[in-house]
């Protein structure tokens, strides 16, 4: 209880201050507990760090699980991952906070795992989509993983600046539309175009 605790507070001083002005003092203060308790955890900022980090994971693996397990087909797999990590983005602290710890300059976890670990769990679902006709077959399924997941960062930190992403749904829901008729076949575009519509339709405010 009291690791899970800390966590929840050094997610929240990440978010609130970035990675560079998180302070071991600063976490302990927003933790409540006291110097032996933190210590008994976690000795460096960067161990807390890892342990935000780990917990980010884990949310982000079940995140793909659930939508996966609900899914139809593996579009509407790919479709529901990215706005149920959207929703994630917005409304909890922990995931927010192990993405901004890896895309902060200067910060120890820049090229940590995580990017690698969503290039490998969409490569699948991109196969399953090429097999069943709704993405394009010439393109390379790692290819398609890599301008997805490049995507994801880039709208994700517009939307932080804009609206510290409180918009980043309706974003999510904007940049599928456009690269979609691009990436499916000319046969089901209607098809993946109208999935697409549905998946996003009960979150988009603005499509």
């Amino acid at each position: 209880e009291t690791r899970s605790r800390l966590v929840q507070a050094a997610a929240m001083t990440f978010v609130e201050y970035g990675f560079a002005g998180s302070t071991l003092a600063r976490i302990r203060a927003n933790s409540g507990v006291t110097n032996g308790a933190f210590y008994h955890h976690f000795a460096t900022r960067d161990a807390v760090a890892e342990a935000v980090l780990a917990e980010y994971a884990a949310r982000a693996t079940q995140t793909v699980t659930d939508a996966t397990g609900t899914a139809t087909s593996g579009m509407e797999a790919l479709l529901k991952v990215s706005v149920a990590f959207a929703e994630l983005l917005r409304t909890d602290v922990v995931v927010l906070a192990g993405v901004l710890v890896t895309t902060e300059i200067g910060s120890n976890f820049l090229a940590y795992g995580p990017y690698l670990d969503w290039l490998a769990r969409l490569k699948p679902l991109i196969e399953i989509c090429q097999r069943e006709g709704n993405l394009r077959r010439e393109f390379r399924a790692a290819d398609l993983s890599s301008l997805l997941v490049s995507t994801f960062t880039g709208t994700q930190l517009l939307s932080g600046a804009v609206s510290k992403r409180q918009d980043i749904v309706d974003r999510v829901a904007l940049h599928w539309r456009i690269i979609l008729p691009g990436l499916a076949p000319p046969e089901n575009a209607e098809r993946v175009t109208s999935l697409r519509a549905a998946v996003f339709s009960e979150y988009v405010v603005n499509d």
